[in-house]
C-alpha cells in the first residue's frame, strides 16, 4: 500500500544529491583558499603581534615550530622580529594561497601535470640541496621564491584535481 506524502515533505527530508555535491564542492573550493590564508596570515602575524604587546606572538611562534625550522637566518626579519615561518615556508604557503585562489577562480577546469609539478619544484629542491652541503649559500629571497614556485606546483597539481573528485 503506498503512502501519500506531500511532495514538499519528502523533498525537506532528504537533499537531492546534486544539491549536496555542489554545497560540499563549494565549500572545498573556497575553504581550501581561506584554510591557506588564514595559516599563512597568521604567520606573518607575529611581529605585529609582539609590536602591540600581543601574548599569542610566542603561541604563534610555538605552533609554527611544528612545521618550520624558524633559523633566524634564513627568516624574514621586520623590526626585529622574525615571521613565523622561514623564508622559504613563507614563500610556499604564500604560494599556496596565491594558487589556490587562482585555482578557485578558474575551477578545476585546468590542472598541471608532473612535467609542470616537477619543474616548479625543482628550484626549491636544488635550493635546500645547497643549503644542505653547504657548498653556496642561498639568500632568503631566493629561498623564498622557490618555496612559492613549490607551492604554486603543489597546490596547480593537486587541488583541481580534488576538486574534480569532489564533483564526480
Amino acid at each position: 500500500m503506498k503512502r501519500n506524502v506531500p511532495a514538499f515533505q519528502a523533498a525537506s527530508l532528504i537533499p537531492e544529491a546534486p544539491v549536496a555535491i555542489k554545497t560540499g564542492y563549494r565549500i572545498l573550493l573556497w575553504g581550501v583558499p581561506l584554510l591557506a590564508g588564514v595559516y599563512f596570515l597568521v604567520g606573518m602575524s607575529t611581529p605585529l603581534l609582539i609590536r602591540y604587546g600581543q601574548s599569542q606572538a610566542e603561541s604563534v611562534l610555538s605552533l609554527y615550530s611544528h612545521f618550520c625550522h624558524q633559523i633566524l637566518e634564513r627568516s624574514f626579519v621586520i623590526g626585529g622580529t622574525p615571521l613565523g615561518l622561514c623564508s622559504r615556508c613563507t614563500g610556499f604557503y604564500g604560494g599556496l594561497l596565491g594558487g589556490s585562489l587562482a585555482v578557485a577562480m578558474d575551477g578545476d577546469k585546468r590542472s598541471l601535470g608532473l612535467r609542470s609539478l616537477a619543474l616548479l619544484i625543482a628550484p626549491a629542491l636544488i635550493d635546500f640541496w645547497f643549503d644542505r652541503s653547504s657548498l653556496v649559500w642561498g639568500s632568503n629571497v631566493l629561498r623564498c621564491l622557490s618555496g612559492l614556485l613549490a607551492g604554486i606546483g603543489v597546490v596547480g597539481f593537486a587541488f583541481p584535481r580534488l576538486l574534480w573528485a569532489a564533483r564526480r
